[in-house]
């Protein structure tokens, strides 16, 4: 494939500017399920307290990737916590995503590790390195439940989300997606996969850059690949993530914790 051709796949959406179309109540979540998993799961209450953020950077071959650390207030070294690795959209960064899960991860007792990137095929090349070095560094200032690393990316983050999940299957234990895709060009890197991990994949009926035939096909060319799938269309949603992250954190949450690694 000629890199014109990779660059423009990677050119993405531009970042959380969509209008938001109200969802009807009830209707929010159209749950289509590729697991014997129950898909549901109630809304995150917005009102718990946080707890302050810290902010680093990690060297990696040569270049610095900025990242923010949220530990809940519960936190104890002596009882390792989860852990989610947060990717943002294109044009956004690392403080926003930990914006939108950090009521969620206090209430929940989930440690947030949430990078500032530069998105693009190059990055992605590289983002399961990037990404195992960027929690070995966390896992040195506290206490992580190895068993139970995640993922979850939004839109543009999405393909490195899907990468490093493949490549990374025996490190991270699930890996979550709003509004992304595995383009078919791509679809080789099932194969990469050492281990079948679990991926939760949410789309809007609304969206305005992927349609549900290609988040279908992502869907089955997964399970197609043995993958444990828990697929996702919400009635009355475009791209726009930031407006029902709530509804989406609960319900990837619900369905990650039941897997960890061995």
């Amino acid at each position: 494939m000629s890199q014109q051709s990779l660059k423009q796949r990677r050119e993405a959406p531009p970042p959380m500017r969509a209008k938001f179309l109200a969802a009807t109540p009830g209707l929010l979540f159209t749950l289509i399920c590729a697991t014997l998993v129950s898909c549901g799961g109630a809304s995150a209450n917005s009102s718990a307290g946080k707890t302050p953020s810290s902010s680093s950077s990690l060297s990696f071959q040569g270049a610095q990737y900025p990242y923010a650390v949220f530990v809940p207030s519960t936190y104890n070294p002596a009882h390792p916590m989860p852990a989610i690795l947060l990717i943002h959209g294109s044009g956004s960064n690392g403080a926003y995503m930990l914006n939108l899960w950090q009521t969620f991860a206090e209430k929940n007792g989930i440690i947030l590790v949430a990078p500032t990137l530069p998105l693009g095929a190059g990055f992605e090349a590289i983002s399961p390195q990037v990404f195992e070095a960027l929690m070995e560094l966390v896992k040195k200032q506290y206490s992580l439940d190895s068993h139970r690393i995640y993922l979850f990316g939004y839109s543009a983050g999405g393909y490195s989300t899907f990468y490093s999940a493949m490549f990374d299957s025996t490190y991270f234990a699930g890996a979550g997606v709003f509004a992304g895709i595995i383009t078919p060009d791509y679809f080789w890197i099932l194969q990469r996969a050492q281990r079948k991990i679990p991926i939760a994949l949410y789309i809007g009926d609304h969206d305005q850059y992927f349609s549900f035939a290609q988040t279908r096909a992502t869907r089955d060319a997964l399970l197609a690949n043995g993958f444990p799938v828990h697929y996702v269309e919400i009635a009355n949603q475009d791209h726009n993530y930031p407006a029902i992250a709530d509804k989406v954190n609960q319900d990837v949450w619900n369905y990650l914790r039941q897997y960890s690694l061995p």
